[in-house]
């Protein structure tokens, strides 16, 4: 399969898949014009271990996954939050940012993308290229190290 052809077989279904993830058109087209780039420069080195669809998807995966990584919100103490009274998400996200920091960065990667991107924990498995046992053991033992959020 050339270029031209693979991005007319898969652009549209790629796409919808990171628009899912994403919920942000412009974003969504953006990554997927990052995915299809990549899969340009690298369309010689493809070993046909497996098929071209699972290829792109795995690329458009780990550029999505970047995206959420580059966009890591994080929750600032600053006067105008602490001037906001009895504002519980606020206060939920002080909170969560604080518990967050009593953990590993590992523990807390895996966690932000189940609870807070949304991943599955098999997702996360194979972004991370790690077997689904380790990925729980490390989800849960955040949790517990966190208080059991």
């Amino acid at each position: 399969m050339n270029f031209d052809e693979i991005f007319e077989t898969y652009f549209s279904r790629i796409y919808n898949k990171i628009l899912g993830m994403v919920k942000n058109k412009e974003d969504a087209e953006d990554i997927a014009q990052d995915v299809f780039l990549t899969v340009y420069k690298n369309l010689k080195k493809f070993r046909n271990d497996s098929g071209v669809y699972t290829w792109v998807y795995r690329i458009a995966i780990n550029k999505t996954y970047d995206f959420f990584r580059r966009r890591k919100e994080t929750f600032e103490l600053n006067e105008e939050v602490l001037s906001i009274e009895d504002n519980e998400d606020v206060t939920t996200k002080i909170v969560l940012e604080e518990k967050l920091q009593l953990i590993s960065e590992r523990e807390r990667e895996i966690i932000l993308m189940k609870d807070i991107y949304g991943y599955k924990l098999r997702e996360i498995g194979k972004i991370k290229d790690m077997k689904l046992s380790t990925v729980k053991s490390i989800y849960y033992k955040g949790l517990k190290e966190m208080g059991g959020l």
